[in-house]
């Protein structure tokens, strides 16, 4: 049977993914579905290589015999993911549980055109390929996080600020260039998927993903599904001070609080003073702010008074179960959490503030890989819209 031909048979297949090992009869009491089916449906999945027998369970069926766990086969299949960041690009080849095997960092080109772009993640893509050794047979296809307004069902960027990049097709360029299918989604969404497969929204229906990285981006998971629309919470009005956004507005969040509006705060205020004076990255400012520096951490505080702001509108309008926090800058989280915890607590209301909780992700740099993998292995194989239930 190919694969996605039958519902059930996609649903079993992801259901062995997330509760690896399981046993027949349990799928059968999870879907409703009789022993026979799912006996048939089990054994297409061993005989594609899809699925593995692992051993015996602990408890008994009925007849006194043991159940035969079943388990994912997680070397058979491979996705390739790429996370095009303003910074660095990571490209990342995971197995069919999502977990990452191997992995390639290098630096953005400088010339962010999407012509230099595209032409740097094929080669990245085909040489992770080639240095993993793994048959390319065996890859299913190639899943790309981006950020910017992404059509994800047509392949589409329809801006993004941070590249600078205007109606640019990307699917089927990047397939002709690499010789694989490709998927794309935004790069928040992705990494919120990423997050429901490995990271802090694995146990959550409702969750709010903040990537706070270059810019600020959002996604938005309600009941277990990613809502599609686009969610440009780095576009809020948070500040009356005249800092014009990537987006042309004035006083958005992400104007204020994002990795780049960070560095050039430091840059204005504590650098640059010399014609040939070194750039003060984020990761700069973090050190002279742990080492007791007044107005770095001056700097960080403000981000975080704005970024603890913004977060209790999200929670007052969404009520989520999670917020999370992902992106580069969430690497000096010590350094802004108090800001964010304080300004959080005094806006939001208090039911809604005793029921949200703030976490940051544990992926992080590597967040936007994950998801990239994620969306691969969701189109490719499990096909998201035949198993968004989680």
């Amino acid at each position: 049977m190919e694969i996605g031909q039958d519902s059930n048979y996609v649903l079993l297949l992801d259901m062995v993914r997330r509760r690896n090992p399981i046993s027949r009869v349990q799928l059968a009491e999870e879907f409703g579905l009789s022993k026979v089916t799912v006996s048939t449906i089990v054994n297409e999945l061993i005989d594609e290589g899809l699925i593995i027998e692992v051993g015996e369970g602990t408890g008994c069926e009925r007849g006194g015999r043991k159940p035969i766990l079943l388990a994912l086969n997680a070397s058979h299949k491979y996705a390739v993911g790429v996370d095009i960041g303003t910074t660095n690009t990571v490209a990342a080849i995971g197995n069919l549980r999502g977990e990452v095997v191997v992995k390639i960092q290098q630096p953005t080109g400088k010339n962010r055109s999407s012509k230099n772009i595209f032409k740097q993640v094929s080669k990245l893509t085909r040489n992770i390929i080639e240095s993993s050794k793994i048959d390319g047979e065996s890859i299913l296809g190639v899943g790309i996080s981006v950020p910017g307004l992404v059509k994800a069902h047509e392949g589409f960027i329809r801006v993004s600020p941070d590249l600078n990049w205007e109606d640019v097709e990307i699917n089927h360029i990047l397939a002709d260039s690499i010789g694989l299918p490709v998927v794309s989604d935004n790069c928040t969404r992705a990494m919120l998927l990423g997050a429901k497969w490995h990271g802090k929204a694995k146990d959550a229906r409702n969750v709010f993903y903040v990537n706070i990285g270059y810019g600020i981006g959002s996604a938005l998971m309600v009941n277990n599904q990613i809502y599609l629309n686009h969610s440009e919470f780095g576009h809020i009005h948070v500040s009356d001070e005249p800092i014009r956004c990537h987006c042309r507005k004035l006083g958005c969040l992400e104007a204020v609080a994002s990795g780049n509006a960070i560095e050039l705060s430091a840059n204005n205020r504590l650098g640059r003073k010399e014609p040939n004076a070194d750039w003060i990255t984020v990761k700069d400012l973090a050190i002279k702010a742990r080492d007791g520096e007044s107005q770095a951490n001056e700097i960080f505080l403000e981000a975080g008074q704005y970024l603890g702001r913004a977060l209790a509108i999200a929670a007052n309008m969404l009520n989520p179960d999670k917020i999370i926090l992902g992106g580069g800058v969430t690497l000096a989280i010590d350094l802004l959490e108090d800001a964010i915890k304080k300004e959080f607590e005094k806006h939001t209301m208090s039911e809604i503030k005793s029921s949200t909780v703030i976490e940051v992700s544990p992926l992080g740099m590597d967040a936007g890989a994950y998801g990239a993998i994620a969306l691969a292995l969701n189109q490719f194989l499990y096909k998201a819209d035949l198993a968004k239930e989680q």
